[in-house]
């Protein structure tokens, strides 16, 4: 089955990626576009969620920069979010703690510690100056699975990826 619409990539990623529709469609706007746009955008939209699935999140992709733009998509999904972590790290066979430290932005740095992926994660009361970083994480990650999913969808039909290059 081919897609050439943005529609039809939401809804490759959402049957997919173990993400609602409301989070999928939510980085698409945040990425800067809609489900109705033309087949130009479709091309733009697929390339940066492949340069995103390739180079990671924390690499700048717009929408999510600013950690008013990730703080933000973070509080509108964070339940949407730590359910997948959860269901991630499960398959994984880990916890979610351990997963969230064990990411890749952290490689070179300190890890966060334990209370604070958990504070960050289930601490709903307020938002913290000192979980900024956290909270961003949380976005990028939601950004990258989605991302990735599309990447694997690809893959997996070389006939997108020849019309996408048409």
């Amino acid at each position: 089955m081919g897609v050439s619409t943005i529609k039809g990539l939401y809804r490759i990623v959402k049957k997919n990626s173990n993400f609602s529709g409301r989070i999928v469609h939510s980085v698409i706007l945040n990425l800067g576009f809609n489900l109705f746009d033309k087949e130009e955008e479709f091309k733009r939209l697929s390339s940066i969620l492949t340069q995103c699935s390739l180079r990671g999140a924390d690499t700048g992709f717009s929408g999510f920069i600013h950690i008013s733009e990730t703080i933000s998509f973070f509080i509108r999904h964070r339940k949407d979010i730590i359910n997948h972590m959860e269901q991630t790290a499960a398959d994984c066979g880990m916890d979610i703690i351990s997963m969230v430290q064990n990411f890749g932005v952290f490689r070179n740095t300190e890890k966060p510690a334990i209370s604070d992926v958990g504070k960050a994660l289930w601490d709903k009361s307020q938002i913290y100056n000192k979980y900024f970083d956290l909270y961003n994480v949380f976005s990028w990650y939601a950004l990258e699975e989605i991302a990735h999913t599309w990447h694997r969808y690809l893959e997996e039909n070389p006939s997108v990826v020849e019309s996408l290059l048409a």
